[in-house]
Order: structure tokens, then sequence, then C-alpha cells
């Protein structure tokens, strides 16, 4: 008979209510009173799942690694060949980056020789090569100083030479201190004197004579800057560019942009006339190369037409490589 009812109650519903009640206690108790006892029991449940969680792991790595297996610096890994890819991946990086600062050198070399072919006007084209060098020293704490660059007599330039920075603007003469590899540069601001016209900064036709704008002389200050007067009842205003014309100068400077206009003053003594001040577009101690123009004679008139043979080519040097 006790059997029996063992039995009832273990197949009935008084079980099943039992249970429900027995864990709708054990919810209700403090988490400190079932973590001593919950903690063992899932460890006697995981016992059984340890072999297929093992097997799981293992396929997952197979089949799809984990990035710490490729960290080279991890302990006891034979990272050898993975090194050398690295190094090899850096030192294509480094000749990507070299190749990237040539051409834009070069660049700037075939800009500066184009607008050498404008300028120089129809009917009398100079035949032209460039050399392109980084400016390697500046004189310290001088507004006008003396600048080095990487080219020399193993590169052609020669004293006289114009130099170009970024594009067309001139920024001085080669210096008679030239040699096989480095050459010295006196800056525009440095020379006595340079005959210019003032063009407007924006909307100037680039095949205007270059006679046709209002002309006056660049005059040194000593703070890196010009003076200058313009006798002349065009329109003149802060901005406007001033390019040279002079025959002084090497004819492939000639239509160059040198400075700005950033005052103009009234002369009391000759009423039409104005006296500007101009800086410099770009120094060339601020620049980071330098494009030397190497000119080479004068085409015949019969050959204005054609392209200057010069403008083809450009020499990149050493010091522009990394």
């Amino acid at each position: 008979m006790h059997v029996s009812r063992m039995q009832q109650f273990l197949t009935g519903k008084r079980l099943d209510w039992t249970l429900v009640c027995l864990a709708f206690l054990v919810a209700l108790l403090p988490v400190r009173v079932l973590r001593p006892w919950t903690n063992d029991v899932a460890r006697l449940v995981l016992i059984p799942l340890v072999p297929v969680t093992h097997l799981s792991s293992s396929l997952r790595d197979r089949i799809r690694p984990s990035l710490s297996s490729f960290e080279p610096s991890r302990p006891g890994f034979a990272s050898t060949e993975v090194l050398a890819l690295e190094a090899e991946v850096e030192r294509l990086r480094t000749l990507y980056e070299a190749s990237r600062l040539d051409a834009s050198r070069l660049e700037e070399s075939l800009v500066a020789l184009r607008a050498t072919s404008t300028r120089a006007g129809r009917g009398a084209l100079i035949d032209v090569a460039a050399a392109t060098g980084s400016i390697v020293a500046t004189s310290n704490g001088e507004n006008d100083g003396i600048v080095r660059i990487n080219a020399g007599t193993r590169h052609g330039v020669v004293p006289g030479s114009a130099v170009f920075i970024d594009g067309d603007v001139f920024a001085g003469l080669v210096s008679e201190d030239v040699g096989s590899f480095i050459s010295s540069v006196t800056p525009s601001t440095r020379l006595p004197s340079i005959g210019c016209r003032i063009y407007p900064a924006t909307g100037s036709d680039p095949t205007q004579p270059i006679g046709s704008a209002p002309g006056a002389v660049l005059k040194p200050t000593g703070r890196g800057t010009w003076t200058a007067d313009v006798a002349s009842a065009g329109e003149l205003a802060v901005g406007m560019v001033a390019r040279v014309a002079d025959d002084r100068m090497p004819r492939s400077a000639l239509g160059a942009r040198v400075g700005r206009v950033v005052a103009i003053a009234p002369i009391e003594q000759v009423p039409l006339a104005r006296r500007i001040e101009v800086e410099p577009i770009l120094k060339a101690k601020d620049a980071a190369s330098a494009v030397v123009v190497l000119e080479m004679g004068v085409l015949g008139a019969g050959e204005g037409g054609r392209e200057p043979a010069g403008a083809r080519t450009s020499t990149p040097l050493d010091g522009g490589r990394r």
C-alpha cells in the first residue's frame, strides 16, 4: 500500500505542483545562498559537454583561424616568412612614396617648361632643359638669405640660370658659387632690381603681350619685399601680380610670377604715379624643391611653331629620392 501511494505521488500531478513550488521558492532565494551549490552543479552538468566543445573549437580554428595566429610578435611563433613579407611590403610602400614625390617634382618641371615656351613668344622660342633639386640649406635669420640646392655642374647648371619654385614663380638666379652637385641661389628679393609688369591676379590672358600692362621696377627693401613707383593711370589694386619683364633676366624668366601687391600709396610730387609694395608669392627658403631652367640657345624664327626640345625632358636629382 505504501509503495502504491509513492508511485501515485511520482506519477501524479502532486509531483508536478511540488516541483513548480520548489522552483518558485528557489528563484526567490538570494544569490549568495544559491551561488555555493549551483556552481558545483553547473560543473557537473558541463562535464559531458567538454568533448563536444573541444571538437567544435578545433573545427572552428581550422576553418577560420583566429587573428592571433598571424601575430609575428606572439611568443613561440615561427614568424620568419611573415616578417620577411612585412619588410617587403614596407619597402614597396617606401618606393611608391618616393616615386610619387619624384613624379610631383617632374610635373613641376614640366609646368615651368610649358610656361617658358608660352612666355617666350612665337618666333623666338628658346631651347631649354630643366634640373630639379631640393633646397638643402638656407641662411638662418635672413629674410632674403642665400639658399643652396643639390644641383650643380654635373646637371648642367651654370651661373645666371633662372630658378623657379611652385611651377612658374621666379625665385632667383644661380650665383657664381656653383659646385659639381651643389649650387647657391641668389633670391629674387636680393637682386638689385627687377623690371616687371603688374597684372590682375585672375582673369588675365596668358597670350597678352607683356608690354600692355603697367610697368614698374622692383627695388628691394631689405625686409624681404620690394617697392616700386608705377607711373600709370591704369587700375592698381592690392592682390595684383607682378610678372618679370626685364631683358637683363634670362629669357625663361620673362612673364614669370615674382610677387603680389600688398600696399598702394600716392606720390605727392607726381599726381598720376603711385608707390606700391610687393611681397614674394613664395620665398625660396620656404620651398622644398626648385627647378633650374637651363637655356641652350634661341631657336630661329622659322622654328617658332615647334615645341622646345627641352620641354620633353627633365632631370631629377638624387636628392629628390628617398
